[in-house]
């Protein structure tokens, strides 16, 4: 009985042996071995944090002195002494002086006279032929001592009409040599009577020459 005993446990020990020598070949025993092995414990050293000093309280503040205000000195004045009051002394009645006579207020300057209204400016008389004005025709009175002295002549007229065909105007342009018969001319001119000239249907004035000759028959 103690063989066998011995023998299982010979037995035992050997295929304990021969199994684990198969695990170590195969791997298996490694990965046993790691399973088994302890974890690897990593220990870290953390400083640590001084402790946060608190900030000292603040003073208290001082409290503001209050200004006394300075006491206010009355100044007193000493009143004057009363003085006497001056006695009155009569007055003269005297003459009221006459007051100056007030001067005379000087008259209102007379009003500045109006200025004249400028005169009208005329146009210069238009010249025209003597046909182109509508006139009596002229009646010349011939000088007696021109006819007896057998004066004969042409004298010019020049004539100048207004607005209204009045004859305003004359004077000489041509002697005929006579001063009677010249004169003559002149007079007969002036009692001319004329219509008004008119230019697109406003009156105008004009001048014209007129002809008078003087002959003995």
């Amino acid at each position: 009985m103690f063989d066998q005993r011995f023998f299982k446990i010979t037995l035992a020990v050997l295929l304990f042996h021969a199994g684990l020598l198969y695990l170590i070949q195969s791997g298996l025993g490694r990965k046993l071995t790691e399973a088994v092995v302890a974890p690897e414990i990593v220990a870290r050293i953390i400083p640590l944090e001084p402790p946060k000093q608190e900030a000292p309280p603040e003073p208290p503040k001082p409290k503001p002195k209050q200004e006394t205000p300075p006491k206010q000195v009355k100044v007193t004045t000493p009143k004057p002494a009363p003085q006497p009051k001056p006695t009155p002394q009569p007055v003269a009645n005297l003459p009221p002086t006459p007051s100056a006579p007030e001067a005379p207020a000087a008259p209102p300057a007379p009003p500045a006279p109006p200025e004249p209204a400028p005169a009208p400016v005329s146009a210069a008389p238009r010249a025209v032929g003597i046909g182109e004005i509508q006139c009596t025709p002229p009646q010349p009175k011939y000088p007696s001592q021109s006819r007896r002295m057998g004066e004969t002549g042409r004298t010019v007229v020049r004539l100048t009409t207004d607005e209204g065909g009045k004859v305003v105007k004359t004077s000489v342009v041509s002697s005929s040599g006579s001063s009677r018969l010249d004169q003559a001319a002149v007079e007969a001119v002036q009692a001319m009577r004329c219509k008004p000239y008119t230019d697109n249907g406003r009156a105008i004035a004009v001048t014209a020459q007129q002809p008078i000759g003087f002959e003995l028959n």
